[in-house]
Parts: C-alpha cells; sequence; structure tokens
C-alpha cells in the first residue's frame, strides 16, 4: 500500500491509525485522511474543524521540530460517542514540555509558537509527553525518543 493509499484508508471501526513519514506531504493527507474518517462517523463540522486544525497543529510541530527527516508520526483517531480522541506520536528529539507556556497569548510578531497554544485552545483535554518513556508505551514496540500528543474534543 503507498503513502498515499495508507494516509487515505478510512477504517470501518471507530478507530483509524496512520503511519505518515516526516514529509510535509503527509499534513495534507492526516487532514484528508482525518477529515473522512470523522465525516463517516457522523462527527459535527464544528467539531471536526477543530480536531483538524488541532491535528495538523501537532503533526507540523513534529515535522518542523522532530529532528528527524527520516522520521515517522503514528496518529490514531477514535470516535466514541459524543467525543473525539487524537493521539499523535513521533519518533523526533523531543523537548522539554514544562518549559512552554501554552496558556498564555503567543506572540503575535513572533513566526513560531502558536502550536501548542492553539492545540489547548481548540479541544477539550490535552496531554502532552515527551521522550523515550511516552513512545514505548504510546506505539507498542516501538522504541527511542520522541513526543506524544493526546487531545479530546467533546461534540
Amino acid at each position: 500500500m503507498s503513502e498515499r493509499e495508507r494516509a487515505r484508508s478510512v477504517s470501518p471501526g471507530p478507530e483509524v491509525t496512520l503511519q505518515l513519514p516526516l514529509v510535509r506531504a503527509s499534513a495534507r493527507h492526516l487532514r484528508v485522511a482525518l477529515a473522512e474518517h470523522l465525516a463517516a462517523r457522523k462527527v459535527p463540522r464544528s467539531a471536526t474543524r477543530d480536531v483538524l486544525l488541532a491535528a495538523d497543529e501537532a503533526f507540523v510541530n513534529a515535522f518542523m521540530h522532530g529532528g528527524d527527516v527520516a522520521g515517522t508520526v503514528t496518529v490514531r483517531a477514535d470516535v466514541q460517542s459524543n467525543r473525539v480522541l487524537v493521539t499523535i506520536c513521533d519518533d523526533g528529539c523531543g523537548f522539554d514540555v514544562d518549559a512552554l507556556d501554552v496558556r498564555s497569548r503567543p506572540d503575535p510578531q513572533s513566526a513560531h509558537g502558536r502550536g501548542l497554544f492553539l492545540i489547548h485552545h481548540l479541544m477539550d483535554e490535552v496531554e502532552v509527553r515527551s521522550h523515550a518513556a511516552v513512545r514505548g508505551a504510546a506505539v507498542r514496540g516501538a522504541a527511542g525518543p520522541g513526543t506524544l500528543v493526546r487531545m479530546v474534543k467533546a461534540f
């Protein structure tokens, strides 16, 4: 199955899992596959917009800051009753989560620094963990550093 087919495949169940190469084109594949999955599960458009933007921001953060162009990003989306759970896990270099203030408005003059702020404001629950211990727990059998973003949107 090609990268495009993997990214566009929609699971018949409530969960979809995507393995995406850490390349810019994967962001589009993520948005398309996730939008199709959420539409098939009858997630309201307003919730879908928030989930798509937050997932895109998390993927772009992995792409921009992951540090490993040969890396991958695993995306899981699970729709259950009235909520969407999205988990995005990369195998990049990780970062110090505690060093960021994700609740304060970013500097409008800065070219970067809005991703986690937007994610926290779009989603109802957000958890960000970084480094090797996270990777092994998030993706069965995986090892190495990385960052996990777990987001929940109620609808």
